[in-house]
């Protein structure tokens, strides 16, 4: 299978995307069609074999909507089609001002307003109307002739049909009479009214949509357009696209890392917040791995580029997000299913609301049946509940993504926010994954001594345990001397010359010259490694490494044992993973599990009914992730925990969880506030409008306003304070 991105134009409402997938999932090889109307691209997996792009580009065009390849950011084409219905919108105003001015004479105190004849003169209201109708109006036209083309109804279609309706009576009345008839038996007032607010709505619903991209406009932000390569001798500039792995790249101060690859030489430190979250920059030095998207603060380097441009971890990260937009969870489905038949249902409730007010003994006339007929269509709105669910997911998921939280489908942030169970794996999960150094015990000297004694011969070792070393000296601020005659014996440890003095680390057999491990305390505890320490042949002392929990651990579980079960599922042994537990505050323990085992007590927790999520990082949890409800990664781990899990937290923090459910909670939330806010507005609106009590120029608004209204209450996801993972 194939996966083809598209920005789709033409897009108006819910129905447009719904008959869209409708269209594509028909097409013989198209095995999956996802259309997110508030981004306006549409994610197509197809079989190369069966069907290919052209036919798909075809198809979209067919159903009256165009297609361009996906190399535009979303936010970039909000903001042509923020230009674009910004000049439209323009121009119904130019044309319509005097219309508005006329409109002034059907109000009650229209006698204390000048109004020049000439504005009421029926011939230049005709003229202006039509000028709107079939000029600035012409894509609703075109869009509603598309849409019922295809034996369906979309927004288009209302517009086209009330604005139509008014245009076409006011005509029959105006040559009825020969063009002698008063100004408030017309409506093509109501015609600059539909058309200019209409586009006024639209207008506020795309800048208001465009503040929801800002945040993955963000991410967008940091790709790199040019890349300075060394080929030779020589440093060509070239776009960025055109970057293959193995190429060399330089790096200059003050410039973006333009590669994921491994410095060759030089030295600088990156500010990786962004991709990251560390606050502080990091230093980087040869042999050290870069990320493009993060900043070179300082120094230059060259670069080993070990993926093309395209498979970077930013663009992997985008396009994440892009599909996890386009990916609908369950409610979103059922809301696109209700807008599909929306406009063919408020149609016929404007036929039977004109219909019973023709019938009904006391109707004035066929003009107040129409009026109140032109109304309900007028205020009909299924944009208000196509809107409720993307847009919301869209400001939600460009959230997380700024927050190094990474939801890879819409559906797995409807079920993260009722999980009420959840496994953690024990090693690269609720621990660092790596050793570090937790006790030094010095027979001769202080700890600081040995400890720089130790780092100091420990700088020529790429060992985790070494590793551990050098950086609790870094932590303590103990500065290593210099060593020579360094030797690394494998399965002994490290022996090199510091100060004139032979030093030795590594473990008890070897640096401890033969001595018996009881006699000095040398044995491990549960899930400990012991380093001995001997300066001229000398036992000098021990360090006691073991693998660190991490520094979140303890409150993440404490905050999610408020709303959830918590467990540990391990393949470690009973006595280490009993420990990491009582320290995380964990009761329940699942110990010396294989990978099938953990898969096998994700299926146990899942029949009785719970929703569960299942944290890890390594190969072994990969059918885990697969298994839970939901899977979350940490990004640390293991390329397949990556690629099986739903959520991915790319900060490798375990908070990421708590304010991953805390967005989650609080975007569905805010998605049954904009279905109920809908699905109310047209429950009490509809009927208002078919029982006369409401003006057809009011009802333009009100459609205009409902949409708004959505788009604003979604944006409230952005002042999202996440304390703890709780939502305020």
């Amino acid at each position: 299978m194939e996966t083809l991105r598209l920005q789709v134009t033409g897009m108006t409402c819910a129905a447009c995307s719904a008959r869209i997938e409708k269209g594509l999932r028909r097409m013989n090889g198209v095995h999956r069609a996802a259309v997110n109307m508030a981004t306006g691209q549409a994610f197509v997996e197809f079989d190369p074999r069966a069907t290919g792009e052209r036919s798909i580009r075809d198809k979209l065009e067919q159903l009256g909507y165009g297609a361009e390849e996906g190399t535009r950011s979303p936010h970039e084409v909000q903001l042509a089609e923020i230009r674009s219905l910004g000049w439209r919108f323009a121009v119904a105003l130019a044309v319509s001002w005097p219309l508005f001015w006329g409109m002034l004479a059907h109000l009650p105190f229209e006698a204390s307003i000048r109004i020049p004849s000439a504005i009421l003169s029926p011939f230049l209201q005709w003229a202006l109307a039509s000028v709107l109708l079939f000029y600035v109006g012409f894509p609703f036209y075109r869009g509603a002739y598309a849409a019922l083309k295809q034996g369906s109804a979309n927004m288009d279609v209302l517009v086209a049909l009330s604005s139509s309706v008014a245009y076409f009576y006011s005509h029959y009345k105006l040559f009825e009479s020969s063009f002698e008839i008063s100004h408030d038996q017309l409506y093509f007032d109501a015609i600059a009214m539909i058309v200019s607010v209409v586009l006024l709505g639209k207008l506020l619903e795309a800048r208001a949509k465009g503040k929801a991209l800002k945040d993955l406009n963000d991410l967008y932000g940091l790709q790199i357009r040019y890349v300075r390569v060394r080929r030779g001798s020589a440093e060509d500039w070239i776009p960025a696209e055109d970057l293959r792995a193995g190429e060399q790249v330089v790096v200059l101060a003050g410039e973006w890392f333009s590669a994921d690859g491994t410095i060759l030489s030089g030295s600088a430190e990156a500010d990786e917040a962004l991709l990251t979250g560390e606050s502080m920059p990091v230093l980087k030095r040869k042999g050290d791995y870069v990320y493009s998207g993060t900043l070179c603060l300082n120094g230059q380097v060259v670069i080993r580029a070990d993926k093309d441009a395209g498979e970077t971890r930013l663009n992997r990260m985008i396009t994440i997000v892009e599909e996890a937009q386009s990916l609908k969870p369950a409610i979103a489905r059922k809301v696109d299913r209700a807008a599909a038949v929306f406009v063919p249902v408020m149609i016929a409730c404007a036929a039977a609301a004109y219909a019973g007010w023709m019938l009904w003994p006391d109707t004035p006339s066929g003009e107040t049946a129409l009026r109140y007929a032109l109304a309900v269509l007028l205020i009909a709105c299924p944009c208000a509940l196509g809107l409720a669910a993307p847009v919301s997911i869209l400001v939600a998921t460009a959230l997380a993504a700024k927050r190094g939280i990474l939801f890879k489908q819409g559906g797995a942030m409807e079920t993260l926010a009722k999980v009420d169970r959840v496994l953690f794996d024990k090693t690269g999960t609720l621990t660092e994954g790596r050793p570090r150094l937790q006790a030094i015990q010095a027979y001769a000297g202080s700890s600081s001594y040995l400890l720089r004694m130790a780092a100091s011969v420990e700088r020529f070792s790429s060992h985790p345990l070494a590793r551990a070393i050098r950086e609790a000296a870094e932590r303590q601020g103990v500065v290593p001397a210099e060593a020579t005659q360094t030797v690394e014996i494998p399965g002994g440890g490290l022996e090199g010359v510091v100060e004139g003095k032979r030093v030795r680390v590594g473990h008890p057999e070897w640096a401890g010259n033969g001595a018996a491990a009881g006699e000095y305390g040398w044995a491990a505890g549960p899930g400990e490694t012991v380093l001995v320490v001997s300066i001229d042949q000398r036992p000098a002392g021990l360090f006691r490494l073991s693998d660190a929990i991490r520094d979140d651990a303890a409150e993440t579980v404490r905050e999610l044992r408020g709303s959830a079960e918590v467990a540990m599922v391990t393949g470690d042994q009973p006595i280490p993973a009993n420990r990491i537990a009582e320290q995380t505050g964990i009761a329940e323990v699942h110990a010396a599990c294989s990978p099938e085992r953990k898969a096998e007590l994700v299926r146990e927790s899942r029949v009785t009914g719970r929703a569960v999520a299942f944290v890890g990082d390594g190969h072994n949890d990969a059918a885990a992730l697969a298994t839970a409800d939901v899977g979350i990664a940490m990004s640390g781990g293991a390329g397949a925990a990556m690629r099986t899990g739903d959520v991915v937290l790319t900060r490798d923090r375990l908070t990421g969880i708590l304010d991953a459910i805390a967005i989650s909670r609080a975007a569905l939330r805010n998605i049954k506030q904009n279905i109920g806010f809908a699905i109310a507005y047209n429950a009490v609106a509809v009927p208002l409008a078919a029982f006369g009590y409401l003006d057809p120029r009011v009802a333009c608004m009100g459609m205009a306003a409902s949409s708004v209204i959505v788009v604003s209450n979604a944006l409230r996801l952005q002042r999202i304070r996440l304390r703890s993972g709780r939502a305020e």
